[in-house]
């Protein structure tokens, strides 16, 4: 089997030699691919874990543009500066592996879907002595014993050595993967690969830094070799590392087939590879109902002679979805509902290396699938229409993790045309205003076809706790859970508030804060602010009376154990890098 990976809601992805063209460039490669000009675009996704549960305060950035998800794992970014034809999603959480996403964004919106991977320690080996560690199929790594730290020092002590095995028959494969599969060879060719399995290994010492392996010296890894893939596998096949910064899988070095495994060496870690290249073009498919409206979620499947996984994308608002796909070849296209039922198929292609396809518009028949259009509006607790917001709308058939279509609303309006799942039409939909950090209820409807409006929603359930703040002009931080918050009485009395991560990271210190008033650090000379300056960094200021400011902190409520503390701060503040205007709220719980 060999699987690829269709890039989701893209436009042509054109490649190019010209030295007019942007290049991908690093320390070590220069990949050829015309990247276009500079655009604004939209983006909105869903960040889950492994268990499908939604990933809260999670860092999603795109171009200079940083948010963090909320209570439901949602985001929305719009008018992030990218490129035409490549933007790089990165998403960061204290306690998983930091996931990416790479795609060609489209003029609309762009649905993003990730995975995180808890970042969980597999054992723990000594630096210095020979080491093996295993997961249970068999893939695993061998350590020489030497390694180093982050500036290049050679390490000794323990080492946590984390392991996780990505195969290409995980359901979630696209979702969790790092990037895409968009390549550089040892040319600087660009690439589309073919994945048999990938490993992520990350190294961390006893003081929690992280580590790698030392200079010249190499480890050895192992991956087991799905059973569908066995016969298929090459005897050698190149590896490739994941380039986090540009976003880009680097050809480095090859591993060998012994038995069912993949065996090769690398000198550091990040995510590794083992795939064959191909030359590629690219293929844009449209899918539509009988009355000509756009059907998204659809699944468009690619597969090959003999594979026994096919390249799955799903069809975006526009019931369309393009993705870089092997050239030279005919292949099965098949597209399946909402509900995993293939309704269409086809054989398309051999298209010539490089080119750039659009097959005529599927239109499905109403045999082949039933459709419904859900349309409403989403408003404010205010009755104003929401003009920063998404509505989710799941099926409750549907079990698949994102199995569920999402939209951004234009001035409180949506609209969603879906199918149905057998005799069931029972749909869950839930609206959120990220302007106001408020949410709908889960309203449960039963459709009808061929037209539901369920008339207008409001968000008014408010997020159980939150810190909004900002500096300057960046991007608001914003955290919506584990926030410890204490009034101390009577000795050192004050409030202490205190974030349970570190990205974003906001504490405050205030000594002398018994009651509700007006502070300021002059007249309470141990108030104290530390906080993260930038979304998704773990840089953090200090603002004390140290330091030049002519912050107020307004605290409009202080309740008892298990009520709210209220409190806003603005003014502004100055540190090396100049003077900076903060403003925050604060509506948290009282832990103590």
């Amino acid at each position: 089997m060999k699987k690829y990976y269709l890039i989701l809601f893209l436009s042509a992805l054109f490649l190019s030699c010209n030295e007019d063209n942007d290049a991908i460039e690093d320390n070590h490669q220069v990949i050829n691919y015309d990247q276009g000009n500079d655009v604004s675009r939209n983006f909105h996704g869903l960040i889950l874990e492994t268990n499908g549960n939604p990933v809260s305060n999670a860092t999603v950035t795109i171009g200079s543009t940083s948010v963090q998800t909320n209570s439901n794992g949602l985001f929305s970014i719009s008018n992030a500066s990218v490129k035409e034809k490549f933007a790089h999603v990165k998403v960061v959480k204290p306690g998983f592996i930091d996931g990416s996403r790479v795609l060609v964004p489209t003029s609309g919106d762009n649905r993003i879907n990730i995975m995180l991977i808890p970042n969980t320690p597999t054992a723990t080996v000594t630096s210095g002595i020979n080491s093996e560690v295993n997961l249970a199929n068999g893939t695993k790594v061998k350590f020489d014993g030497a390694f180093k730290d982050a500036n290049g020092n050679a390490y000794t002590g323990s080492v946590q050595v984390g392991l996780y095995h990505l195969k290409p028959s995980d359901t979630y494969l696209s979702e969790t993967m790092p990037g895409s599969l968009l390549a550089s060879n040892s040319n600087g060719d660009a690439k589309v690969l073919e994945t048999f399995g990938m490993l992520h290994v990350e190294l961390t010492g006893s003081g929690g830094q992280k580590l790698n392996i030392a200079n010249g010296h190499t480890a050895e890894i192992s991956l087991d070799i799905d059973a569908s893939q066995l016969s298929s596998s090459p005897s050698t096949i190149p590896l490739w590392s994941f380039d986090e910064v540009a976003g880009i899988w680097k050809q480095e070095g090859a591993a060998t087939k012994v038995g069912n495994k993949y065996v090769g060496n690398v000198s550091h870690f990040s995510w590794w590879n083992c795939d064959a290249p191909f030359d590629q073009c690219n293929l844009t498919v449209t899918v539509q109902n009988n009355n000509n409206l756009p059907i998204s979620n659809l699944t468009v499947t690619l597969i090959r002679p003999s594979q026994a996984y096919g390249t799955n994308g799903l069809t975006n608002s526009t019931g369309q979805v393009t993705g870089i796909i092997p050239a030279n070849e005919t292949l099965t296209l098949n597209v399946s509902d909402f509900c995993g039922n293939v309704i269409y198929t086809a054989s398309v292609g051999p298209f010539a290396t490089g080119s750039s396809n659009t097959l005529p518009v599927i239109n499905l028949t109403a045999t082949a699938i039933t459709t419904i259009n859900i349309t409403g509006i989403l408003k404010t607790c205010a009755n104003a229409n929401v003009t920063n917001g998404i509505v989710k709308l799941k099926n409750l058939n549907v079990s698949n993790y994102y199995g569920q279509v999402i939209q951004t609303v234009t001035n409180g309006d949506f609209s969603f045309t879906t199918n149905v799942c057998g005799t069931s039409q029972q749909f869950e939909i839930v609206g959120e205003d990220f302007t106001n950090l408020q949410s709908t209820d889960a309203i449960t409807f039963t459709a009808t076809a061929p037209t539901t409006n369920i008339g207008i929603i409001n968000a008014c359930n408010a997020v159980n706790e939150f810190i909004t703040y900002q500096v300057d002009n960046n991007p608001v931080n914003y955290v919506v859970s584990n926030v410890y918050a204490n009034l101390f009485t009577p000795v050192a009395p004050g409030i202490f508030i205190n974030t349970q991560q570190n990205v974003p990271y906001f504490a405050l210190n205030g000594d002398l804060m018994t009651s509700v008033g007006t502070y300021t650090i002059g007249n309470a000379p141990q108030i104290s602010l530390n906080f993260s300056t930038t979304p998704g960094t773990t840089t953090t200021t200090t603002v004390d009376y140290n330091v030049t400011n002519d912050l107020q902190f307004v605290v409009s409520q202080i309740g008892p154990i298990g009520g709210y503390i209220d409190m806003t701060i603005n003014g502004t503040y100055t540190n090396s890098t100049g003077t900076h205007t903060l403003s925050a709220t604060i509506h948290v719980f009282r832990d103590n």
